[in-house]
């Protein structure tokens, strides 16, 4: 039966195929089964001969064919940055503060466009921008993301309808969070980072995001005074690429550190001690930063990782990586009573692959879009291959990912600040309103020198670090 012909607005769905769970308790991977949903949550999951619950017995099944994930969460991005094309990094940095500040080619190929396409209204590019970077992320099996910025003519009202956003879930249930990109200083540490932890909600900090002795200088900021440190459950620490091993035994007691492992070796040549934080039992989450330089999504961000793990000797399973986009995600998040596994009572945040064979964690990860058969935010399928949608119903935009066409839900109630806006619209005003001189990269070629990185540097207990090859 067509997933569409009675959602988004069927009070009960069944998805049939492989569960994997990514659950703490009972089965981890139900082989064949049904994941029961009401309304915006999973009733039940069942393995099949088990039986649905009785008032499922006319709600619409659909069999995908497919591997049932819960949805991909991405602890760190930049939303309003997210539709530039990857930037040739130039050369090696230790700092950001360097590229940001003081590199002109940064300027003119990442500053300068995103300022003049995301605070320019009149040609309605900043609502295009939302549009596009969460369908971008949507294309990759996206669940929930972060990186809002309310600063210039859009503010976060404009990402809160299609993806769940950190920073404006739209809905009560869910922790509203905050962050920081930018460093405190160490007068600010006490005055602006420890309030805001004193809050009680999660707060996410770009902390010690370079190699030199700045960078990791930003770590020890976080003491400010003898034994009291600007670290707790609520902190969510991102990058922390500058810190040594011993660091992490105090960053412990944070809500853990999210891990852009391509953006750090493109910018740096070396990425977080990632051996260190699990040594240290760190929650490790993933986030894809930014499309200057970092994955495009959360999927390729993946695979990234996985291609480090094995260069530090397998240091994560390909379940552990998966785990960094779901379920420790959202407990770094602490979103974990909502989302991140599939089990009843949790909202139905889920991603369908194709294919039932091998190990469905490996499945996933070497997963192209292409390869993505739904994707459901609360129940309500925003994204789904032709073949399982009736494409008659007139609130499906019809796109072509790869070798396949695929429905694309954006419809919004007229009130909502980007009703009526096409993913096909939005592609279009941003490819007029994109600087001549500003033209996409070959991902291959950049995305290999990172590889190359992993490839040449096989220290088992250090960050990766860069190699010759890679500096210009």
């Amino acid at each position: 039966m067509p997933l569409f012909r009675e959602a988004p607005r069927a009070s009960r769905l069944v998805l049939r195929g492989r569960i994997a769970t990514l659950a703490h308790s009972g089965p981890a991977i139900v082989a064949h089964g049904a994941v029961c949903i009401e309304g915006d949550t999973i009733r039940a999951v069942v393995a099949t001969g088990e039986g649905l619950p009785p008032d499922f017995s006319g709600a619409p099944v659909v069999d995908t064919g497919g591997t049932i994930f819960p949805g991909l969460i991405e602890l760190h991005n930049h939303l309003s940055y997210n539709y530039l094309p990857l930037w040739e990094v130039p050369r090696r940095f230790e700092n950001r503060n360097t590229w940001r500040t003081s590199v002109p080619d940064y300027d003119v190929k990442v500053a300068w466009p995103a300022k003049l396409i995301g605070q320019n209204p009149d040609k309605d590019f900043p609502r295009s921008v939302a549009r596009y970077v969460e369908c971008r992320s949507l294309f990759g099996g996206v669940t929930t993301t972060q990186g809002l910025s309310s600063s210039g003519s859009h503010g976060t009202n404009y990402y809160s309808g299609l993806l769940r956003n950190v920073e404006s879930p739209n809905d009560s249930a869910f922790p509203t969070a905050s962050g920081q990109t930018l460093d405190y200083s160490p007068a600010e540490i006490q005055s602006k980072l420890v309030p805001a932890l004193a809050k009680n909600k999660p707060f996410f900090y770009h902390l010690s995001e370079g190699t030199d002795a700045n960078a990791r200088a930003r770590y020890t900021d976080l003491q400010y005074s003898p034994g009291q440190w600007a670290i707790d459950r609520n902190l969510i620490a991102i990058h922390c690429v500058g810190l040594s091993a011993d660091d992490f035994y105090e960053l412990n007691r944070s809500g853990g550190m999210v891990w852009s492992p391509l953006s750090n070796l493109l910018l740096y040549g070396a990425t977080a001690n990632v051996r260190a934080a699990k040594e240290r039992g760190l929650r490790v989450a993933l986030g894809a930063d930014w499309s200057p330089s970092g994955s495009k999504n959360i999927l390729g961000e993946l695979k990234i990782a996985r291609i480090v793990s094995k260069e530090l000797g397998g240091l994560f399973s390909d379940e552990d990586l998966v785990r960094m986009a779901t379920s420790v995600a959202a407990e770094s998040l602490q979103w974990h009573g909502l989302v991140g596994t599939i089990e009843p009572g949790k909202k139905a945040d889920l991603l369908v692959v194709e294919g039932v064979s091998g190990d469905p964690y490996t499945q996933l990860i070497q997963a192209r879009e292409d390869q993505i058969v739904a994707v459901l935010i609360g129940g309500r399928p925003r994204l789904a291959r032709q073949g399982l949608v009736d494409v008659e119903l007139n609130s499906a935009e019809i796109v072509k990912v790869g070798r396949h066409m695929y429905a694309l839900d954006l419809t919004e109630p007229g009130s909502d600040p980007l009703a009526g806006m096409s993913l096909a619209t939005a592609v279009a005003k941003l490819k007029d309103g994109l600087p001549s001189g500003v033209r996409p990269s070959s991902p291959g070629r950049i995305v290999g020198r990172a590889i190359a990185s992993a490839h040449q540097h096989r220290s088992r207990a250090a960050p990766l670090a860069r190699p010759a090859c890679l500096a210009r």
